[in-house]
């Protein structure tokens, strides 16, 4: 099936997505309803899919595909019937990547998490590893304020990526202790599963709040991914290229403020390890963007280096790299920064051994 529809796409392909990432197109957001307001709906289409963030698993035992994301209790747009008053995650799943089922829910916040449960959690995404499906997703506790405070700047609050472990792509998923994953002190989002070498290790960001420049950094986690061991490494500052936008205005006044979000880590078939990765564009009219990193030696701990030109742009980005049960090497992205109109988009990736080249959109909604 995604055979067919790439071919089919390359002839149709909407002339935003073929034009060179310098040029601004006209951002129309959708106005179909969105799944996660139709939960009693069998099928989904996958322009329907208001997924923000999105991770697709491909799962290898199922051979269906899964994506999740934020359930946002008493949204008017998230009508998906809970027992408790709690937010979580939901998922979706899919035999071919074009109709989607659920949404349902996968967690909830638990009423005596560290984290507030009213709260929806980010970037929700899972990974299969050693028989075990884990779900990572950034929650928060804006009542508990971190230790030291910047004038200035906006509150540093409890922010951080948590695991979470079940024996199904669709959970339960139980949470291995009360506190988040990544570091207590450090405001930590959007963590990601990595293997190097044999060893699991978590990406992550730290976030502009509280260092100014988002970095991206990497922890090793235990063998079971219950728990984090020694301290983490510093990859690169979402400052270090030269097209993301290096302020926002807080209280009237420009602050530093650079966006380091949504790691996804990707070894070509050459042995080359990139990040990529997501921030806001200081041309205002590219909007939310994506680009690649290089590790000048295959390993975390390398030296990065940062693509001269982002990988896509219009309002592009946060998403993750798969490759279909046909064998395509895919990107899931989300387009539109605003719910209810954010959008999965799925578009085609070759692999040159030392590179990823985009090319067409295949499915969502343009």
């Amino acid at each position: 099936m995604v055979t067919r529809l790439l071919g089919l796409r390359r002839c149709l392909m909407y002339m935003c997505v073929l034009l060179p990432v310098h040029v601004a197109c006209a951002i129309n957001t959708p106005t179909n309803i969105p799944a996660s307001a139709l939960p009693e709906q069998a099928n989904h289409a996958i322009d329907s899919l208001n997924i923000h963030d999105p991770a697709i698993l491909a799962d290898p035992v199922s051979k269906k595909y899964y994506v999740y994301d934020s359930f946002h209790y008493g949204d008017p747009n998230e009508k998906l019937p809970v027992d408790s008053p709690r937010a979580g995650v939901e998922g979706y799943w899919s035999d071919d990547l074009i109709t989607w089922h659920g949404p349902q829910l996968v967690m909830q916040v638990a009423d005596d998490s560290w984290a507030q449960s009213q709260h929806a959690p980010w970037a929700p995404e899972v990974a299969y590893y050693r028989g075990k499906y884990y779900l990572f997703a950034t929650l928060h506790n804006y009542a508990v304020l971190l230790p030291k405070q910047l004038p200035g700047r906006p509150p540093q609050i409890q922010r951080g990526t948590q695991i979470f472990v079940g024996d199904s792509p669709m959970g339960p998923f139980t949470a291995f202790s009360n506190q988040p994953t990544t570091p207590a002190s450090e405001m930590a989002l959007d963590g990601t599963l990595w293997l190097e070498d044999g060893q699991p290790w978590m990406i992550y960001c730290q976030e502009w709040i509280q260092t100014g420049d988002g970095l991206f950094k990497a922890i090793h986690l235990k063998d079971d991914l219950s728990a984090t061991v020694g301290e983490p490494v510093t990859l690169f500052s979402a400052a270090d290229a030269d097209w993301t936008a290096k302020t926002t205005r807080f209280e009237g006044k420009d602050i530093r403020a650079v966006v380091s979000d949504g790691p996804w880590p990707y070894r070509t078939r050459d042995g080359r390890l990139l990040l990529m990765w997501s921030s806001w564009n200081q041309d205002k009219a590219k909007a939310y963007t994506t680009s690649v990193a290089y590790s000048d030696n295959g390993k975390l701990t390398g030296n990065w280096q940062q693509r001269a030109e982002p990988l896509i742009a219009g309002d592009r980005g946060h998403g993750n790299i798969f490759t279909s049960f046909d064998g395509h090497l895919m990107l899931a992205l989300h387009r539109y920064f605003r719910q209810p109109h954010t959008r999965l988009q799925l578009f085609s990736l070759e692999d040159t051994g030392q590179d990823i080249v985009l090319g067409p959109q295949v499915l969502g909604h343009p």
